[in-house]
């Protein structure tokens, strides 16, 4: 290592000669420290050394399903993303594009719910019921509760990946994982569904800029579900085989069965968020 001469170390008030702190890790401070030119540097190195790990992370998500989990769980971790930091990332990027684009997908706007939702004859008293209480008209109260809405689909996304790992061991209970391994399969899952979700908005985008009526459309609207449901039983299929070693016709009938859980849970989801809404703001 690299000496230096006699620093003092800010963190720990320590006189050292190494390179960094070996108590701390810190290192001392430079004369050239916070002028523009090395922060920039310092920036371009932060951003490449995530970035790699990123794309990395991403390559290997996508390419080989259920490895990312593997090498998370075998310990094998300092070329990755942490998979919550990873979920977060998508997570991100997802919200992004939708205000980009103008399209919701996890959350709805009020009139939907009392319109146009499974649950929508339970919904109707529900908010009558809060409405009386605010002293509030629909028409005053509907912005706010969109704007709360939107903000709680983004903010308790994870909800749905937490909800699925419940079902992890249930379906895979020979593999004998520990419960962790199922959460961190989960966000790797959701991940992949966010990624999906991110090029559905993409796709629909452009089908809309190109005069059609892009989510709005039936057509569209069913096209892109079957292929996201596809796309889903594909991953499951894979990353069970590559994580739990699934085999077999029981290896197919748990990725489908799976890609029809996570469709549950994301309806589920829309609903809590409508609850969580209604109660809220």
């Amino acid at each position: 290592m690299a000496k230096r001469a006699n620093w003092i170390c800010p963190s720990c008030a320590t006189r050292r000669t190494a390179a960094f702190c070996p108590a701390c890790g810190e290192e001392p401070l430079r004369p050239r420290d916070l002028k523009v030119d090395d922060l920039a540097t310092r920036l371009l190195g932060a951003l490449s050394s995530v970035d790699g790990r990123l794309m990395r992370s991403f390559r290997l998500l996508l390419v080989r399903p259920g490895a990312l989990t593997e090498a998370y769980v075998a310990g094998r971790r300092r070329l990755y993303v942490a998979p919550l930091q990873l979920f977060l990332i998508a997570n991100a990027l997802f919200f992004a594009l939708q205000s980009l684009t103008g399209i919701e997908i996890f959350s709805s706007p009020l009139a939907s719910h009392l319109n146009h939702q499974d649950w929508s004859a339970a919904a109707r008293p529900l908010v009558a019921a809060r409405l009386a209480a605010r002293h509030e008209t629909l028409a005053a109260y509907a912005p706010a509760f969109d704007r709360a809405a939107i903000l709680n689909a983004k903010a308790l996304i994870i909800l749905m990946a937490l909800a699925f790992s419940a079902l992890l061991p249930v379906f895979f209970h020979r593999a004998r994982r520990a419960f962790g391994a199922h959460v961190i399969f989960a966000l790797h899952l959701y991940t992949f569904i966010l990624l999906l979700m991110c090029a559905a908005l993409l796709a629909a985008w452009g089908e809309a800029l190109a005069g059609g009526g892009g989510l709005a459309s039936p057509i569209v609207d069913k096209a892109l579900s079957l292929v996201n449901i596809a796309a889903v039983a594909l991953y499951l299929y894979a990353a069970s085989g590559a994580f739990y070693g699934a085999r077999g016709a029981g290896r197919i009938a748990k990725a489908l069965a799976l890609a029809a859980a996570v469709g549950a849970v994301a309806l589920g989801y829309r609903f809590a968020i409508f609850l969580i809404t209604l109660q809220t703001s």
